[in-house]
């Protein structure tokens, strides 16, 4: 398959996502830093935590209401809430306004409004694509957010601390755009065939997640990602408390009177890079890798080498083994990230599939309150029993991700021969 054979709707969102994730990563990356700096670093942390509680309730909504009204209604709304957020921070960061309280509201409300829309585009994407086509739809995504992340955070480098209010416009212009193209050129692809069940809209979303959190082999889909994501999410907590504790200021490469040193913060900072370095140059490759291959084995390698590569980052202080275990970790990511990610759209019935989406969301932010826990952690434990907890965390999600393999391939197949028997109806 290649990008002109897919859906309208998902070359229309790979275009617009590309402008839009491009736009926002030369602002969000450093808003920590931002309110940290007009608030206070315990406020900012307070107000982070905050907006990552909003958009895990918000997505719950959104995804409830996305099966019950269809996709584009809700991602219609999501995205003019937006538009208004951003206006309102390039407002706020005008030189006669500078309001960083304004800037506070707008970007709690952006964190709202991407709960509510992911779980909508998400399953509006699921619906539009077959089971075969959807490892090349995430792996196309997947190259775009690392690719724009590099990109957004290298230009917002440079101009956040000078040119707030451009950022911010800039990403407002973007957003309409979005808003535009959704209303005048994306299909609904979910028009629910029953009337609404006349309940209190808490009841009706209590009822509808108790039935997908009843699913076993969609719960055992969610916590096998929550365990095997944990190594990748450390980068953000304990591995780089440890970077900064154990890697002495060293030198790396020395050649005549040439001497590259390394410390700590440093070599995290390569680290990252290099991985995000390696996500966009190897990310083609790896869907060409796979393609022809049994994607349990494929699954299986990918894990296998990210656990791996992660354990050892997770222990070591020697910077040459950290690049060289960080290159082992995201080759492995690259190859099984695209296939995890479409096993989704296999388990999430068309009926709750927004809802699926949105539990599946959640794993992100499960994620990180586990690396929280594991800071603490590891203030107690010795880089070596971090490494162990690590690996074993990652065995576990592996094994829980080959035993469900079988119940997805039977699930792709139960889908196909319906989709046939309804084509020969029609």
């Amino acid at each position: 398959m290649r990008f002109r054979d897919f859906h309208r709707n998902v070359k229309i969102r790979i275009i617009v996502g590309f402008a839009f994730s491009t736009a926002q990563a030369t602002t969000f990356p450093f808003m920590a830093i931002y309110f940290a700096h007009n608030f206070g670093q315990t406020t900012a942390g307070i107000v982070l935590a905050l907006a990552i509680v909003a958009s895990l309730f918000s997505g719950a909504i959104g995804g409830y209401y996305a099966d019950r009204v269809g996709r584009r209604k809700v991602m219609l709304v999501a995205e003019m809430a937006f538009l208004v957020a951003y206006v309102a921070m390039a407002v706020a960061n005008l030189p006669q306004v500078n309001s960083p309280l304004l800037t506070l509201a707008g970007f709690f409300t952006t964190n709202v409004c991407w709960g509510i829309y992911g779980p909508a585009e998400e399953a509006m994407l699921l619906d539009v694509t077959r089971p075969e086509d959807r490892t090349l739809m995430y792996s196309i995504f997947y190259w775009m957010v690392n690719f724009t992340m590099a990109v957004g955070t290298s230009v917002g480098a440079l101009l956040f601390e000078t040119h707030r209010f451009a950022l911010f416009a800039a990403m407002s212009v973007v957003v309409l755009g979005t808003w535009l193209s959704t209303l005048l050129l994306i299909e609904e692809t979910h028009r629910p065939t029953t009337q609404p069940e006349s309940v209190h809209p808490i009841l009706g979303m209590l009822r509808s997640y108790r039935g997908v959190l009843s699913d076993p082999v969609f719960f055992r889909y969610v916590v096998a990602g929550l365990l095997t994501m944990y190594g990748e999410f450390q980068m953000q907590g304990y591995i780089g408390v440890h970077f900064a504790q154990s890697v002495v200021s060293q030198p790396l490469v020395a050649w005549h009177n040439f001497v590259l040193r390394v410390d700590g913060v440093k070599l995290l900072g390569w680290v990252r890079t290099e991985n995000t370095i390696l996500v966009v140059l190897l990310a083609t490759a790896a869907v060409r890798f796979t393609r022809g291959r049994s994607e349990r084995w494929a699954l299986w390698l990918g894990l296998g080498l990210q656990t791996a590569g992660y354990t050892v980052i997770t222990y070591t202080s020697t910077p040459f083994v950290a690049l060289v275990a960080m290159a082992f970790a995201t080759i492995g990511e690259v190859t099984n990230a695209p296939i995890r990610q479409s096993y989704l759209g296999d388990l999430a019935p068309e009926h709750a599939r927004s809802a699926y989406v949105a539990v599946n969301g959640m794993t992100f932010q499960g994620t990180q309150l586990l690396t929280s826990l594991g800071v603490a952690l590891g203030a107690v434990v010795p880089s070596w029993g971090m490494a162990v907890i690590c690996l074993v965390l990652g065995t576990g999600g592996i094994v829980l991700y080959q035993s469900i393999v079988p119940n997805i391939t039977s699930r792709r197949l139960a889908m196909e021969s319906t989709q046939v028997s309804n084509a020969s109806v029609s």
